[in-house]
């Protein structure tokens, strides 16, 4: 597992300990779980060529650094949403929250395993002396071909 840092506003900080004190759930599952959601119904937004956004510091507000622990591949998934989104995890995780946490509340009641037909694949290749890589966040209802012609 990978052990990393949080940092949440206090506002977003208590939205997730209600959630798993009234859910009985990992943090790191609430949070797994929403991230999801999250890229599901952002999955057309790609930003490029700018900057990674931050969360406003505002200095009245009260800041909550949280210690997770991530497996490997929701490590990369959330690094991958930092990527396509160009904004911090943590910045993602409060916009997630503020935006998703009670749209998904009813998921909570039937987790069982959070990793249920959740696969994330990446998959690497060359073309032309190139490394390419394609990151797949599930999967694909038919066989991927992948056709280059770089000539």
């Amino acid at each position: 597992m990978i052990r990393t840092t949080i940092n949440l506003n206090e506002e977003v900080y208590n939205k997730l300990t209600a959630a798993v004190e009234q859910k009985g759930i990992r943090l790191e599952e609430i949070l797994i779980v929403l991230m999801r959601h999250f890229s599901r119904k952002l999955k057309r937004q790609i930003i490029t060529w700018k900057a990674v956004q931050y969360q406003e510091r505002n200095p009245a507000t009260c800041w909550k650094k949280i210690h997770v622990y991530w497996y490997a591949e929701e490590y990369e998934f959330l690094i991958d949403l930092r990527k396509v989104h160009k904004k911090s995890v943590s910045r993602l995780i409060a916009e997630a929250v503020s935006k998703y946490l009670n749209e998904i509340w009813s998921f909570f009641d039937n987790i069982k395993d959070n990793y249920c037909n959740q696969p994330y694949t990446i998959i690497k290749f060359d073309v032309h002396n190139i490394i390419c890589c394609l990151f797949l966040w599930g999967h694909p209802q038919q066989s991927i071909l992948i056709k280059i012609d770089c000539s």
